[in-house]
């Protein structure tokens, strides 16, 4: 059957077999989205750097929990790349400024070596033109390379042998674009929110431990409740203490005091959840995704649970 001039002709003529919506869905192609267990999901407890309950914790002024050694030394951390990035874009900007001292200099010379050339040696405007773009080309091309340019003479005079050298690795025949460093930025940044975060913003945790032979990690000091994974917890910052969100609104809020320190409304901060595996309560943090490149079965990624491909009817046959 010959081809015909429409693609609704052309869609399943010998050689023009085309994969349906299904068939690519089956073998892989794409995202693939799963949901999470519990177990995959962090406890309203563990650091977010070391994925252990939380030693010495501290919080976040958006509610994410540290162990107090963890965060401390990522923001050192930080810093200390900070302070690399720093000293290489002052290191980038004392050579721009070489470069362009040299350049200077070079077109100095350059004007000075063209106007003797017109009007002692007869040249015309052209190849006075030329030879100037021919040295300023030359002298880029060694300031590309970190090389000191002496003078425009000594680029002027392999200037004629450059030009009958067609070797396409010189480096005027083949110019790169310069990396060129942005000014780095010295903050430090959470982990876990990606948000600026000071030494002075984490706020210190008292997390009321459970009563020995009991199961939990903390209790509301209040009511004695067991903290879970679906808790709503706040952090009342004048005295560190964590307690329900329940225990706040009904207790703590109405008087406006807890173990006689003033507790307002924006001293509390209401901690991040852990996980529970569901969907409704975890939100993204449930979902997990991987993007297969080819669909299993290639090679490329593994097969795994659910996720393995079934035979296509048609089209592309995957050997799984």
């Amino acid at each position: 059957m010959g081809r015909g001039s429409r693609h609704s002709k052309n869609a399943g003529t010998m050689g023009s077999e085309a994969q349906t919506y299904s068939e690519r869905a089956g073998q892989g192609y794409g995202t693939i989205r799963e949901r999470l267990g519990k177990d995959a999901v962090g406890n309203y407890y563990d650091c977010r750097l070391s994925l252990q309950p939380v030693v010495d914790p501290v919080c976040t002024p958006d509610g994410y929990l540290y162990s107090r050694e963890a965060i401390l030394e990522s923001l050192l951390q930080q810093k200390k790349a900070n302070r690399r990035k720093l000293v290489a874009w002052e290191a980038q900007q004392q050579d721009e400024l070489r470069k362009e001292e040299e350049r200077q200099a070079v077109l100095q010379q350059t004007s000075l070596l063209a106007f003797d050339r017109q009007n002692h040696m007869g040249a015309s405007d052209g190849h006075a033109q030329s030879l100037s773009m021919a040295i300023q080309a030359e002298a880029e091309a060694m300031l590309a390379e970190k090389k000191v340019v002496s003078s425009a003479i000594t680029i002027q005079e392999n200037a004629e042998k450059m030009k009958e050298m067609r070797a396409f690795w010189l480096p005027s025949k083949t110019p790169e674009a310069r990396a060129l460093l942005g000014r780095p930025d010295m903050d430090t940044f959470c982990p876990a929110s990606g948000k600026k975060l000071r030494l002075k913003d984490l706020i210190s945790v008292q997390l009321t431990r459970v009563p020995e032979g009991q199961t939990g990690f903390a209790v509301d000091p209040v009511t004695k409740d067991t903290f879970t994974n679906a808790s709503r917890l706040v952090l009342l910052k004048p005295t560190g203490d964590v307690v329900l969100h329940e225990t706040w609104k009904s207790c703590i809020a109405p008087e406006g005091h807890y173990n006689g320190i003033r507790v307002r409304e924006k001293d509390v901060v209401e901690l991040q959840r852990g996980g529970t595996g569901f969907a409704a309560h975890d939100g993204d943090k449930a979902q997990a995704s991987k993007y297969w490149q080819m669909g299993p079965g290639s090679g490329r990624a593994d097969l795994r649970g659910q996720h393995k491909a079934a035979r296509s009817l048609g089209g592309l046959v995957m050997q799984n």
